[in-house]
Formats: structure tokens, C-alpha cells, sequence
């Protein structure tokens, strides 16, 4: 599952992170018809970006997180008796077998191993149980984000490796096959993305590839995300285009 992409980066990833439209949150509990006795299992939980707007909604959650960086911080949310924090990859979860009403992964699931994970979810899942996956994902035709990867393509040597499987297109080619008979439901809501200039910077530096403190060029990246920020930004914010891509759907 890759957990090792994000040693080190779970502060500023809890930090500076968005989260997912709460509207499609509640539309989803909805359709799937979970209550507060609701079991929802968040594999690859991070630092329970998601996590807490699930709990906010009276369920009950598992967060499954294999990087101890990230678990660290997502144990806090222990403090609500309806979560609890457990060491688990999305192919080798801990979790028993039926157990779980919704399996829900955000901006995770391009680590996995498909086949693997789809076997796991049908192994937890109980007979009418779903997966949701979703996506936050920047408008890539926006000149804003163009500099972003720009920069990314300059100071980073993982930029290309990771921005090709990240790409709206190359997300819709990981889904298919996933999902029962290739059916789900695709939704995909607005979720612009409003920073200031320390918001701005941080979620640059969220990335799994991007530039650690220790790294030579970290003040140039930092300065060059800096320069973009002034550039486009108005009365000390900017507004990013972005959607959050939704998929739902039985394995």
C-alpha cells in the first residue's frame, strides 16, 4: 500500500488537507441507509480527514491507517467513544469478517492493490455493504495549478511518477474493473478551495513527493510557490478550482 510515501508529513498533511463537501457526505449516508448503529470502515484514514466528518454525522468509524506518523495523529479521534484507530493496510485491513456497512477510501486508493483490496472488501463488507472512493482533485486547466505541477516537475524527482496516476483520467481507468459488473455511481460535486498564503504553501507541501526541510532546494520551492501565490492571489487569498470525483458502488 505504499505507507511509507508519507513519513514525516503527517502534521502538515492534518493541517493544510481539504476536506470533502459535506452536502455529499450526509447524501451518501443517506443512500446507503446508515444510522448511529452503522459500522463505516475509512481504510488508508490518514489523519482522519474524512474521519471526522463521518463521526460528525453520529457513526460509528474504524480508521485503518498503516503509516505510525499518520495514525498518531488520527488516534486523537479516539476521544469519540464511536471511532477507533487500528494498524491495517488496505489489502490486510485486521478487521473481521462481515462486520463493515460502508467501506469508504478518500484520496487513497491509487496506492492500492486493486484485485487485493477488492477481495479484502468483499471479506469485511457485510451482504449489502458498499465502497465509496473519492477524489479531491484541482482543475488541471487552470493556469494556477499549471504552475503548481510546473514547480513540482522542477525541484521533484517523484512529480511525473505520481502525477500519472493521479490525473482525473488515470483515476476512471483505476475504478474499472473494480466495482461488481463494472456498476457504480459516479458524482462528482464542486469543492473550490480557498487559502491565504500559509494555507496556499502548506498543501504543497502535503504531497507525497514534495520537498522535506532537509532537502537542498526546499527554500527555492518554497519561494517559487511563494511567487505563484502572489501572482494570482486577490486581497490575500486565492480561490483554486477543484471537484471532488465520487464512486459508489457493491464488490
Amino acid at each position: 500500500m505504499n505507507e511509507d510515501k508519507f513519513n514525516h508529513l503527517a502534521d502538515i498533511y492534518e493541517k493544510y488537507r481539504p476536506s470533502y463537501p459535506q452536502k455529499y457526505v450526509e447524501d451518501i449516508i443517506e443512500k446507503c441507509h446508515l444510522n448511529f448503529e452503522s459500522l463505516v470502515a475509512d481504510i488508508g484514514a490518514g489523519t482522519g480527514i474524512l474521519t471526522r466528518q463521518l463521526l460528525h454525522n453520529n457513526l460509528k468509524v474504524v480508521g485503518v491507517e498503516p503509516n505510525p506518523d499518520m495514525r498518531k495523529v488520527l488516534k486523537k479521534l479516539e476521544t469519540n467513544k464511536n471511532f477507533r484507530a487500528i494498524e491495517g493496510t488496505a489489502e490486510h485491513t485486521n478487521l473481521e469478517n462481515n462486520s463493515i456497512d460502508l467501506v469508504v477510501v478518500a484520496q487513497a486508493f491509487h496506492w492500492f492493490d486493486k484485485e487485493k483490496f477488492k477481495e479484502e472488501c468483499k471479506r469485511i463488507l457485510k451482504p449489502n455493504g458498499s465502497v465509496w472512493i473519492l477524489w479531491n482533485q484541482l482543475d488541471e486547466n487552470e493556469e494556477i495549478v499549471k504552475e503548481q505541477k510546473r514547480i513540482d516537475d522542477q525541484y521533484t524527482n517523484r512529480f511525473q511518477e505520481v502525477n500519472g496516476i493521479l490525473s482525473a483520467t488515470k483515476k476512471e481507468e483505476k475504478i474499472q474493473g473494480f466495482f461488481k459488473d463494472n456498476r457504480y455511481e459516479t458524482k462528482v460535486v464542486d469543492n473550490p478551495l480557498e487559502n491565504n498564503k500559509e494555507r496556499f504553501i502548506g498543501s504543497n507541501l502535503s504531497k507525497s513527493y514534495s520537498l522535506k526541510k532537509e532537502d537542498r532546494n526546499y527554500n527555492n520551492y518554497i519561494k517559487a510557490f511563494g511567487e505563484v501565490f502572489d501572482k494570482y492571489s486577490e486581497n490575500g487569498m486565492v480561490i483554486i478550482p477543484n471537484k471532488t470525483y465520487g464512486y459508489l458502488g457493491k464488490v
